[in-house]
């Protein structure tokens, strides 16, 4: 009688710790999968702020040059370049914003200055980054991410003269 005691008891714990390493295993699975879908998360809405904190930031910075002339586009060093005026202290500043090496970069510099490129400051990670100027006055700018997601948005520096709101 006690034998048979003994092997019940045997059987039980083997079961049990089948069953406790049977928890482990998907414990650790499930621990494994949502880290992969946090990191994709992660991954997409870092690559999608890209584009939206550059066109914010262009966004903005038409918003602040809301003057005539105070934006257009210059090439320089042979890089195309959305420019924004400024005047501070009869001193006139120019910013430009241009792709470099795959980032979009800001450089703020005295118009007579000929601070090289390299020393803009990076914005966003892009792959490609046009800004052309329509007939109605508009400036149309086109960015792509390294994803291939593509942003395109017209802005006008000043209220739209003679051009039909719809």
């Amino acid at each position: 009688m006690k034998d048979m005691f003994q092997r019940k008891h045997s059987v039980e714990n083997l079961f049990s710790v089948m069953l406790f390493g049977l928890f482990v295993l998907l414990l650790l699975l499930m621990l494994l999968f949502s880290t992969l879908v946090y990191r994709t998360a992660v991954e997409g809405a870092d690559e999608n702020n890209n584009l939206r904190t550059a066109q914010n930031y262009i966004t903005t910075k038409f918003r602040q040059h809301d003057a005539e002339g105070m934006v257009f586009l210059e090439t320089l060093q042979g890089q195309k370049a959305l420019c924004f005026k400024d005047v501070i202290e009869d001193e006139e500043y120019i910013t430009y914003i241009y792709l470099k090496d795959n980032e979009l970069k800001e450089l703020f510099t005295a118009s007579r200055s000929d601070a090289p490129f390299d020393m803009g400051t990076a914005l966003a990670s892009l792959v490609s980054f046009e800004a052309e100027q329509t007939e109605e006055g508009y400036f149309r700018i086109t960015m792509e991410d390294a994803r291939g997601a593509r942003c395109v948005f017209l802005l006008h520096p000043g209220p739209p003269e003679n051009t039909p709101m719809g």
